[in-house]
């Protein structure tokens, strides 16, 4: 017979472990924001020199910053008549003909139009009161005589007008002289038109195409040199007028008035 044991069953005890398992999927794409650079707006510092005449053909330098690749130069509205991008701080251009007055200088790049300096324009006449001005603010010597700087002349009208006849006198009968064909003197014409002076003197000159050359050559004169660095005058009249043999005629009558 079989004997049969009885007893206390073992319990086995199970330990499950849990393996996480982490599953990798692609990566998407990624974008950064979009960065760009403006081109920088050109700056305009100054122009020199700052003033021209009526006739144009004057080279100016305009210097600032961010000038590469200009496409226009402008004073008001006309464009320079050439310019020349030097570096990306200086640019050279040639002005255009334009009336009397103060213009706006522009330069356009691909940032856009910037405004800034401004060009005087004068008449020939007025660029001759300005030169003669200027040599009279330093010592000078003419011919054999030194000359301390002297203050500056003013405008008169009746010079002006004075001066301004007898130009066109020569210009249009074709002489070269300080005596009319009438031969009346320029004492005797400033008389005529009612301007009383204690102290009078005229210059002229023929064939300059500029101010500032004629001012140069009279400056270069003994005789027309005092004359322009004279004390004892206080205004003066410019005429100048086109025509005749020497194509071009200019005019001072200096004066001092009662």
């Amino acid at each position: 017979m079989h004997t049969f044991r009885t007893g206390r069953l073992r319990t086995l005890t199970l330990t499950t472990a849990t393996l996480a398992v982490g599953l990798v999927f692609p990566v998407a794409p990624a974008f950064a924001d979009d960065i760009s650079e403006e081109a920088a707006p050109a700056t305009i510092a100054a122009v020199s020199p700052a003033n021209g005449t009526v006739a144009g053909g004057a080279v100016v330098t305009i210097t600032g910053s961010a000038f590469t690749g200009a496409t226009t130069v402008a004073f008001g509205q006309a464009s320079a008549v050439k310019f020349n991008v030097v570096s990306d701080s200086a640019i050279t251009a040639i002005t255009p003909a334009l009336a009397a007055g103060t213009y706006a200088l522009s330069v356009t790049t691909a940032a856009g139009t910037t405004t800034a300096a401004t060009l005087t324009v004068r008449t020939f006449e007025d660029e001759v009161l300005r030169l003669v001005n200027a040599a009279r603010a330093h010592k000078r010597k003419c011919g054999g005589k030194t000359y301390k700087a002297v203050k500056p002349l003013r405008s008169d009208a009746t010079l002006d007008a004075v001066a301004a006849a007898h130009s066109a006198d020569m210009a249009k009968k074709d002489y070269f002289s300080h005596r009319s064909r009438s031969g009346a003197s320029p004492f005797a014409r400033m008389k005529a038109a009612g301007y009383s002076y204690r102290y009078a003197g005229e210059n002229i000159a023929a064939g300059f195409r500029t101010p500032a050359s004629v001012v140069t050559a009279w400056l270069k004169s003994s005789g027309h040199c005092r004359n322009i660095m004279n004390s004892k005058y206080t205004e003066l009249g410019v005429g100048y007028a086109t025509g005749g043999y020497y194509g071009t005629y200019w005019t001072q009558d200096f004066g001092r008035p009662r």
